[in-house]
């Protein structure tokens, strides 16, 4: 597949640079901007192969759940509670030069593929690609930092008007980065073209639709405080990502939902697939292949050792009954425990609650008969679950390495952009923009998985009532917990918490776990809450998670770079 190619390529084009670069005593070099500007940039070939170094970096990731829902209240990971939502992150005393490296090298493109000899048409692709990376790059700093710099060119050493720049708002930014993916669209090839293994014009419609409802609501939520941007216009950004998904949903695109008609089946397979190249709901994704040294360990971390990975009570207990009214999941958590419990939510629940966390009698391993008995939360470090909601998305028994140890490697596929999200990004949009519910569009998801249509549920109606720390409409709770059921550990919920002004959805609070049976687990050591839910944080967070809400929506400017730069200002509480 198309970037498994580039991992090979850019292997030798690095090592090109390498020594390019090398410092040997013999060798006077010149920088290899300068070298790029006399020797290169004349085929299209020359555009392509520069592209390719951004294909490993700007989604450097192998495996969904263990790396992309760490820091929120649907997973609890590992020993320690999140940094980010524990308020544990101290001032940086270093810089912030590795985080612009990949931007500096997108500018170097810009400032030179017009030397190329051959047609644009030939090269119009790699053009969109660098529009789209540099939107991309930029955003995981806007989410970080607020307030950056806005750069078009690539600095050099003599750049000092440049490099003493201060932070521009983050609204200009945001401007910014939609007006990348807008130049982006416009030269990018059709899905159809490409695949959906490669850059291509829906990834950049979809990635549009999240940027711009991400600085929409920051704005809207964090509006009045340190964190808002004075005279913000929050309805432009929701029109912008209406305008995109409306696009995306024209028909004239080749996207869907993935639905073959098996309720019990569809969403579950589809975050499995190895070749996601036919699933029409993946506009984009990162491939593997164990046997030429590019495999991932989902199936090791998930099927065969939890990795001390569990779902919490919190997400678990957002899914609605499979009549699509609230279920009152504490409710039977007083007479069915363990397995029990694992069972009846099971039958009861949202399908897509199944296809999340391991149930009893789930197959695990095909090829070792391998069946999911009970969740291992008595068991010792990587063995461990620690909330015995055992997290089974992502995985599939029949591939390989399911069940297995991690050296027999598995390839499944990891999905950076979905059809799901991107109608997920306008129902939501659109209700802020101008109160209209997007039922067409949010009947395609409980289509899938066999769930009656969306109706708005009375938030009095809830027993698993969460409270955002202001009044939301009951037509906004609903699609917010749509979203956070259909996206549930892809890695989109932290964002979600920041860019809502979250902090209250788990402040004070700690994540639980399942109502404990004794009979299954007698030498049970954990506590218990006052209602039999695992409480495995509680002696490390007796006050619950303690986030800093004027001072950890954001990231610290690292303290040398205001040293070297007085016109940087930091940011909030910092």
């Amino acid at each position: 597949m198309i970037m498994q190619k580039y991992l090979y390529k850019i292997a030798a084009i690095t090592f090109t640079i390498f020594l390019l670069n090398s410092c040997e005593s013999s060798i006077d070099l010149e920088p290899l901007d300068q070298i790029t500007k006399e020797n290169y940039w004349k085929s299209n070939s020359d555009l392509k192969n520069y592209m390719l170094q951004f294909y490993p970096v700007f989604f450097n990731y192998k495996d969904m759940v263990a790396d992309l829902a760490t820091n929120s209240d649907d997973m609890v990971y590992g020993g320690s509670p999140s940094e980010l939502l524990n308020g544990e992150r101290t001032l940086s005393t270093g810089n912030w030069g590795d985080e612009w490296t990949q931007i500096r090298n997108v500018n170097i493109f810009f400032e030179n593929y017009e030397q190329c000899e051959d047609p644009f048409s030939t090269y119009q692709q790699y053009v969109g690609e660098a529009h789209f990376f540099r939107a991309w790059f930029y955003f995981d700093l806007l989410k970080r930092y607020g307030d950056i710099p806005w750069y078009s060119e690539a600095l050099q050493l003599d750049s000092e008007e440049e490099l003493m720049k201060p932070r521009d708002p983050r609204t200009t930014v945001a401007d910014k980065i939609l007006e990348d993916l807008d130049n982006a669209v416009a030269n990018l090839n059709l899905r159809s073209e490409n695949g959906n293994n490669t850059i291509n014009k829906e990834a950049a419609l979809a990635f549009k639709t999240r940027v711009a409802l991400y600085e929409g609501t920051w704005e809207k939520y964090h509006a009045d405080t340190p964190f808002g941007t004075p005279d913000a216009n929050p309805n432009k950004y929701f029109q912008a990502s209406v305008s995109a998904a409306e696009e995306l949903m024209s028909g004239g695109y080749n996207v869907g939902i993935y639905n073959t008609g098996k309720p019990n089946d569809d969403y579950y397979k589809m975050f499995g697939f190895v070749n996601m190249g036919n699933i029409n709901e993946v506009l984009l994704y990162r491939a593997f292949n164990h046997g030429e040294g590019f495999g991932n360990t989902v199936e090791a971390y998930l099927s065969y050792n939890p990795n001390q990975k569990g779902a919490t009570w919190s997400l678990i207990s957002t899914y609605l009954g499979k009549d699509g009214q609230p279920y009152d999941y504490l409710g039977l958590a007083e007479t069915a425990k363990g397995n029990a419990f694992l069972t009846t939510i099971a039958n009861d629940s949202d399908p897509r609650l199944k296809s999340t966390i391991y149930i009893p009698g789930d197959l695990m391993g095909a090829a070792i008969d391998k069946v999911f008995d009970k969740p291992a939360i008595d068991a010792g470090t990587n063995s461990l679950n620690p909330t015995g909601f055992q997290i089974k998305k992502t995985t599939d028994p029949y591939s390989l390495g399911a069940g297995q140890t991690w050296e027999i490697g598995s390839e499944t596929g990891l999905i950076i952009l979905r059809y799901g999200e991107v109608l997920l990004n306008y129902a939501e949009a659109k209700y802020e923009l101008d109160n209209t519910i997007a039922y067409t569009q949010l009947n395609l998801l409980r289509e899938r998985v066999g769930m009656p249509d969306f109706v708005v549920n009375s938030q009095s109606s809830d027993p698993n009532l969460v409270d955002y720390g202001y009044s939301i409409s009951d037509e906004l709770y609903e699609i917010r917990r749509e979203r956070r059921v259909e996206l549930a550990l892809e890695g989109l919920r932290d964002e979600d918490l920041m860019r809502w002004a979250g902090h209250s959805l788990f402040k004070g609070k700690r994540p639980k776990g399942y109502p404990l049976s004794i009979d299954e687990f007698p030498n049970y050591q954990n506590p218990l809450d006052e209602n039999g839910l695992i409480d495995y944080y509680k002696n490390i967070l007796p006050g619950g998670y303690q986030f800093r809400p004027g001072q950890d929506y954001l990231y610290p400017i690292p303290q040398d770079e205001i040293i070297l730069n007085p016109n940087l200002t930091q940011n909030p509480g910092w």
